[in-house]
């Protein structure tokens, strides 16, 4: 695998017509840890829960998949610094660093900005391909977070339910069920 560098960039050659670019430079300004727009338009629609591993290694959720149609534009919920547009496992991938620990991940993603670009809240990343394993409507997007513990290789890093990170008024709110005695 052949290995460029340009300024904070680095480009690594996997075959003749692939190429990932990953920013290993400064990363934005710390952002907020709260009042992130969603990544989609329109209102979030979670279709499959936020379930993280009893162990760091063992199976799991690590973000929520959201409901929407193919081609949708995918934005920056937060200020951010893209850290990685590209292929990994054969699925498209964007990442973001919105400073202060903060990264964000999406996918299945077809990138519209490269590693190491600025981007603004709101602004379009990419557009959402269908192909989601698990996806039980027309089209899902995967969005991870995670919170650098402050170890050297982020081995430690926590990962967190992205819902958390919307402003209130951006939530979706789902009503449990009512159980006898429950006082209702």
């Amino acid at each position: 695998m052949a290995t460029f560098r340009f300024g904070g960039l680095v480009t690594l050659g996997m075959a003749p017509a692939v190429a990932v670019s990953v920013f290993v430079g400064a990363v934005s300004p710390a952002a907020p840890i709260a009042d992130f727009l969603s990544p989609l338009p329109g209102a979030v629609d979670p279709v499959t829960a936020f379930d993280p591993p009893d162990r760091r290694w063992a199976a799991g959720h690590r973000g929520i998949d959201l409901a929407a149609t193919v081609l949708s534009p995918v934005q920056a919920p937060a200020d951010a610094t893209v850290l990685f547009a590209g292929q990994v496992g054969g699925k498209p991938v964007v990442s973001l660093d919105h400073g202060g620990g903060l990264r964000t991940t999406y996918e299945p993603v077809t990138a519209t900005v490269d590693a190491g670009q600025v981007v603004a809240a709101g602004e379009v990343i990419g557009h959402l391909v269908a192909g989601h394993p698990g996806c039980p409507v027309e089209a899902c997007l995967h969005w991870g977070a995670r919170v650098a513990s402050g170890g050297p290789s982020g081995d430690d890093d926590d990962y967190v339910n992205p819902l958390g990170l919307l402003a209130d008024a951006d939530r979706p709110i789902r009503l449990k069920p009512t159980q006898p005695g429950d006082g209702v």
